[in-house]
């Protein structure tokens, strides 16, 4: 017997019904304790240290830090965290001094959806894990086979031994790095940033005042692919070549990006572009790459420039590139005419001189100082 005035039909309805809403409240319930979990840790009012905040994090989870100085080395352990500032970089603080280790470690796999944003990153003298404590990589930070984001970030007054005076990023790790400032940091081979087995991409980032006591004093790549768009390189420092950058079997690509007043001892001031390298310097209208006279850009490599004008071959040291007359100018270079292609340079541009290190024409105690570094340093990598 059903209830009056209802049949059978009205009370599987009703059952119906009353089963739909079931599930509907279970799946409510469902998404909201996933909700609880895509929260907000607040350092130091949840937790006292940054470290301990990245530890209790979660799926997306952000990880707030208020205005201050943290001294400690941090480690995202894979995870796909944001890591945030509350004020911004001027008043937030990570500091290294006195832990020997990189304050910023991306060891475990971390993709672009692991971010960093707002923080000054100094004190930091790099990791001995890979080559020892005489030769440490990563001052600032340290990426290995993980491309983590780095945003609105400062690097300043951190060191390696080795490479990496900012940041390492080696065995595959495309960091990708915006609107930053990389300045006053040091190492043998990349005071800004070394890339290795890469393509990272670093946009809007001002390079200043970085020095390397070998080479690239902004930036040194080794087998990296690393594109560089709209950002600065100013006063960076080579003890050997490329003040700003070197290249070593790279071939990057450098977009509406302005040198100013870098020096490197030897060669290119600039860009030094050494064993296979070809990296392509490219803007929009009549935008000046060069600002001095002296950032030039120099080695045996390759690289090709485009400035929307009439290129054509240009003779840089011992080496042919195609660009307009301006460019070849400012890279101190002899332009050969519109269209004029490199398969002329072996009559047109002057033949290497056996024993002439740094390209000069001739062959004196300059070469035998190279010579002898190149040897003390052992093989370029």
């Amino acid at each position: 017997m059903f209830p009056s005035g209802q049949n059978k039909v009205e009370v599987m309805k009703s059952e119906h019904y009353i089963l739909k809403k079931l599930i509907a409240t279970i799946l409510l319930m469902g998404v909201c304790v996933v909700s609880v979990h895509a929260g907000t840790v607040y350092v130091p009012k949840d937790v006292q240290t940054i470290q301990e905040g990245i530890d209790i994090a979660q799926g997306d989870d952000i990880v707030l830090v208020s205005a201050g100085r943290y001294n400690e080395s941090i480690n995202f352990n894979g995870k796909a965290i944001t890591l945030k500032s509350e004020k911004g970089p001027a008043v937030t603080i990570i500091d290294g001094r006195r832990i020997g280790d990189s304050v910023v470690k991306c060891i475990n796999g971390e993709g672009p959806s692991t971010k960093i944003d707002g923080f000054t990153i100094t004190g930091g003298t790099g990791n001995a894990d890979l080559y020892g404590e005489r030769e440490t990589i990563g001052g600032g930070m340290l990426c290995l086979h993980s491309s983590p984001t780095v945003l609105n970030c400062i690097f300043v007054d951190n060191e390696s031994n080795y490479q990496g005076g900012a940041i390492y990023n080696g065995d595959q790790s495309n960091t990708i790095i915006r609107n930053c400032k990389i300045r006053s940091n040091r190492a043998d081979r990349g005071g800004g940033i070394y890339n290795t087995k890469g393509a990272p991409e670093i946009r809007d980032t001002e390079f200043s005042n970085n020095y390397a006591s070998y080479g690239g004093g902004g930036m040194y790549n080794y087998g990296s692919n690393p594109r560089v768009i709209a950002c600065m390189f100013r006063k960076n420092k080579s003890q050997y070549n490329g003040g700003a950058i070197y290249d070593y079997d790279s071939s990057g690509r450098i977009t509406n990006t302005t040198f100013i007043n870098n020096v490197a001892m030897f060669s290119g001031n600039a860009v030094y572009r050494g064993y296979r390298s070809v990296t392509f310097i490219e803007g929009i209208g009549d935008r000046t790459f060069f600002k001095t006279a002296h950032d030039t850009v120099e080695g045996t490599g390759g690289y090709m420039v485009a400035r929307g004008r009439a290129v054509g071959a240009c003779c840089v040291g011992t080496g042919c590139l195609i660009v307009d007359e301006q460019s070849c100018v400012q890279a101190g270079g002899s332009w050969l005419g519109p269209n004029s292609s490199c398969d002329q340079q072996l009559i047109a541009c002057p033949k290497p001189n056996t024993g002439d290190i740094n390209t000069d024409g001739v062959v004196d105690m300059m070469d035998l100082v190279l010579l002898m570094t190149s040897m003390e340093k052992g093989s370029v990598n």
